[in-house]
């Protein structure tokens, strides 16, 4: 009877001891190819059994790796989502050749990035822990050139894009270079624009207008690196003109990083949080 119940004891602890590790927050490096080129990042999964959503982060612009947007990765994964980071094509472990984004190789530089995302959210719906129904796409920057591309590619349940133009490369280019490089304040690059006469490059707005999926795009009103007043007039008028789930939040008082002149960010890591708990 001792034995037994011994037995029986141990059973108990081993089988509570799987379960507590099956709870624990547990990373994985997934490799994936898009268009011959092997890309790598890391999946980290929350505790939670079962399949969860998906959430694939989509980077700005330069060389950035699988360590960007770290202040996501702890409430997505308290909350129950599944979030993958991916270094950049020819960047940390990823192959191919980093290419930066300029007005004359837009047409083809962003759809190529674009096929990246698209090609993580559809390796990472076959994972055995992943909802292949509710994978999203988030980013940044230039992230909002390559996110509707990338919503094109693959089927997506919700985008969210933060500090991402709406408007052409060519005019993101000009304005920049006007507030943040230029002696002009966001009020006066944003009337100069109007008058842009230059090559415009790759232009989002036929891909936004087939965003038929819930999207987000979030900025700040003192953004010295994109025309938000221009990209938000773009968006608003797709929107009403097909009548798409496109949702717009404009936070006062913060630049392009989402950050006042004091140093403080916006919660926008809530904010975007509690927009895609509302199509849960």
């Amino acid at each position: 009877m001792m034995f037994h119940n011994t037995l029986l004891s141990i059973l108990a602890m081993v089988i509570t001891c799987a379960h507590a590790q099956d709870s624990v927050p547990r990373s994985e490096v997934i490799q994936f190819t898009s268009s011959g080129i092997l890309l790598e990042g890391v999946l980290n999964l929350p505790k939670k059994e079962g399949k969860v959503p998906l959430v694939v982060f989509v980077h700005g612009s330069g060389r950035r790796t699988r360590s960007d947007y770290g202040e996501f990765i702890s409430p997505l994964l308290n909350a129950g989502f599944a979030t993958f980071r991916y270094d950049k094509r020819g960047v940390g472990a990823s192959g191919g050749t980093y290419v930066g984004v300029e007005t004359s190789n837009s047409p083809t530089t962003i759809p190529a990035l674009a096929m990246d995302a698209a090609s993580a959210i559809m390796q990472l719906k076959h994972h055995a822990n992943i909802d292949s129904t509710r994978c999203m796409l988030i980013g940044a920057s230039q992230a909002g050139w390559i996110i509707p591309v990338a919503a094109s590619y693959s089927n997506l349940f919700l985008t969210v894009c933060f500090s991402g133009p709406a408007v052409s490369v060519g005019e993101e280019i000009y304005f920049s270079w006007l507030a943040e490089n230029g002696d002009y304040t966001v009020e006066e690059a944003s009337s100069m624009l109007q008058s842009y006469q230059g090559n415009h490059g790759f232009d989002p707005i036929p891909y936004i207008r087939d965003l038929h999926q819930p999207s987000l795009w979030v900025f700040g009103d003192q953004d010295q690196s994109i025309p938000v007043e221009r990209s938000v007039q773009l968006l608003e008028a797709a929107r009403n003109s097909l009548q798409l789930p496109i949702q717009i939040q404009v936070i006062p008082g913060v630049n392009h990083s989402l950050m006042s002149k004091d140093g403080k960010y916006a919660d926008y890591v809530g904010y975007i949080l509690d927009w895609i708990k509302t199509h849960r």
